[in-house]
């Protein structure tokens, strides 16, 4: 379904409830009116509508993100729940387009508070359609649905373009849960209003086009192709060839399914072409799973093959651009709030000197009150000094704590991200041989591992960015069996690469009393410490058993082992540098010191057993459920 296509509508209805006149994001006007601001004083209140269309205007998500928090202080100093709901909803956006999807819903969730509160009914609309957007794009459909009825309520009689939007949006949501009478419904709502309005030929092509793919997926073919062609010949009289390469790339599939493999084959070809064109990577990557299907079954094996190949690196390289954006965007996230806190204390120390000035000043004029200025001047330098002292603090504990994110971040991804070192081995072999089922195993193996790295990198980046300078302790009822099922799968490819055996031995269910996020990273380090030290043939153990009022869990290994000098210094800060696995892994040397502060986080105990040659074995000893419970029961 024509998904993407959620990113140009949700703009286009933040812009028509918007204070401002633009219809488009100007990075010119941005920087103009950022000039403008300067020269208006900060207790005008004129700067909000200017702080408003900048952020509006800005195309760095980072930069919308810094102006929108301008906005949210001075808003908030002048009471105006307005300009507070327009704040809150460009950091909403901000955050959205960095991908940080739990940040943008609590700014959301604000933007829509001070919407209801100022009776801005045009704003509670356009901050559920935003809530609706991000559920969507993180697939809670179930709750997108919510959120645009909530929308269409707000916009009855009020604003019909943005009622055709929001219907649109909403038929995309029922398409992608596979209910498509309900998506066939809205389609054709919104298809009248654009009728209707007139003036909007691109809106009305889109809705032509997933009326079609509806009537595709109810077995219409004929209809849905008469449909889907109308639209691609009203986006070509828009130049929009984004929608067009889509568009094409559906009628090869209509095609195909009529068996008409010429023609499928011509479609996407046309596709294929727009796309490079105009360099538009995802839809290269889907013609060419496209291309691959209809030339397997025209029997032409070979240049389904290579298509296919084409298909796999595309994937890969979109995968991994994803992953590196995500970090980036957290490093960003963490600059941005030092940054902002070094601005803060230069303007405390602006307002010392002005303090000091104005002291100096009043001690020159009025000699008979020198002793209660002195005494008011030192008194007040002693609360700035307080407040200055509070924030070096602060930002010091901010530092570390993303110090420790990022170890944390570098060590969990470091060993899957090894593991591929060896499958391009295999895969270099495969080729060779011609060994193709092979080959399409492998390609399967490494998208289950982007899979899980992505889905691991994106719950670290969830939680380091709920953070305020340290780390959480959020304990609840948590299956350690699940744990270790998703851990064990994240570093089955790692294991298979280095030829060491990856065992599960829990013995019986398993429910802890402990926090979730800290303990997946107890056991993530444990388990790739024990892989990075464990040489080829040998195996790394995960087993345990309940005793008393503790889970006793064990990770041993057959790896190198340690000295008993190395096991006495395991646990201390120390300047040596990490070593090296079997493999030559690299490492940090830093996530012994974060297992051990987690397991006493989480009212645990950690011992470590190692004989040099042989191996080593971590016990992580961690409160049971059952027990906590009959505690709580007690009380």
């Amino acid at each position: 379904m024509f998904s993407k296509l959620r990113y140009l509508l949700l703009y286009l209805i933040v812009l028509l409830v918007s204070p401002v006149t633009s219809r488009a994001q100007d990075q010119v006007l941005a920087d103009s009116l950022a000039l403008r601001l300067e020269n208006i004083p900060d207790s005008d209140t004129s700067r909000l509508s200017v702080l408003a269309q900048i952020a509006n205007n800005q195309t760095d998500p980072r930069k919308k993100l810094e102006f929108a928090n301008m906005l949210v202080k001075e808003a908030t100093t002048h009471k105006s729940p307005y300009y507070q709901h327009h704040a809150y909803l460009n950091e909403g956006q901000a955050y959205r387009l960095m991908g940080d999807f739990d940040v943008a819903i609590y700014a959301l969730f604000k933007a829509l508070n001070f919407a209801e509160k100022a009776g801005y009914e045009r704003g509670v609309a356009a901050s559920n359609t935003a809530l609706a957007d991000v559920h969507s794009l993180v697939g809670n459909h179930n709750d997108a649905v919510l959120y645009y009825k909530k929308a269409l309520t707000q916009l009855q009689g009020q604003n019909s373009r943005l009622q055709a939007l929001t219907l649109l949006n909403l038929g995309d949501e029922y398409y992608m849960s596979k209910m498509y009478d309900s998506a066939l419904v809205c389609f054709e709502r919104s298809k009248a209003i654009y009728e209707q309005l007139g003036d909007d030929s691109s809106g009305l092509a889109y809705n032509l086009g997933n009326i079609g793919l509806v009537k595709a997926e109810q077995g219409e073919l004929e209809e849905a192709e008469r449909n889907v062609r109308d639209a691609i010949e009203q986006l070509k009289a828009h130049q929009d060839h984004y929608g067009i390469a889509i568009f094409l790339t559906y009628m090869a599939e209509i095609y195909q399914r009529k068996g008409l493999l010429n023609g499928a084959r011509s479609f996407a070809d046309s596709s294929m072409r727009i796309s490079k064109r105009y360099g538009l990577k995802n839809e290269i990557r889907d013609n060419s799973l496209r291309l691959a299907d209809i030339y397997a079954m025209s029997s032409d094996y070979e240049t389904a093959y290579k298509f296919h190949q084409q298909y796999v690196e595309l994937k890969d390289s979109i995968a991994n651009d994803e992953l590196y954006n995500r970090m980036e965007n957290l490093e960003s996230a963490f600059e941005l709030a030092k940054k902002q806190g070094e601005v803060d204390l230069l303007k405390a120390r602006q307002k010392n000197q002005q303090i000091i000035i104005t002291t100096a000043i009043i001690v020159t004029i009025i000699l008979t009150l020198l002793a209660i200025v002195i005494f008011r001047y030192y008194r007040a330098k002693a609360k700035i000094n307080k407040v200055l002292e509070e924030q070096k603090r602060s930002l010091e504990s901010l530092n570390e704590t993303k110090d420790k994110f990022f170890s944390i971040i570098s060590h969990d991804l470091r060993g899957p991200i090894n593991s591929f070192h060896g499958i391009s081995h295999m895969i270099k072999h495969f080729v060779k041989t011609k060994d193709t089922d092979q080959l399409l195993e492998v390609a399967d193996d490494i998208d289950r591992s982007v899979d899980r790295l992505s889905n691991l990198l994106d719950n670290l980046l969830n939680w380091a960015m709920q953070q305020q300078g340290q780390f959480p302790y959020v304990p609840e009822k948590l299956s350690f069996n699940e744990v270790a099922a998703d851990l064990l799968n994240i570093f089955a490819n790692m294991a298979k690469g280095k030829q060491v055996r990856l065992i599960n031995d829990l013995q019986g269910e398993m429910t802890l009393w402990a926090d979730r996020n800290t303990t997946q990273t107890i056991f993530r380090n444990l388990i790739s410490n024990a892989l990075k030290f464990t040489p080829p043939g040998g195996q790394v153990k995960v087993s345990g058993h309940c005793e008393e009022e503790k889970a006793v869990i064990r990770v041993s290994d057959t790896g190198v082992g340690m000295s008993v000098a190395k096991l006495n210094k395991l646990f201390e800060v120390h300047g040596e540098k990490s070593t090296f696995g079997t493999a030559g892994e690299k490492g940090l040397g830093l996530g012994l010191l974060l297992v051990q502060e987690f397991v006493e986080m989480n009212g645990g105990h950690i011992e470590v057993q190692s004989t040099p040659h042989e191996g080593t074995a971590f016990t992580v000893k961690l409160p049971l459920f059952e027990k906590h419970a009959e505690l709580q029961e007690s009380q």
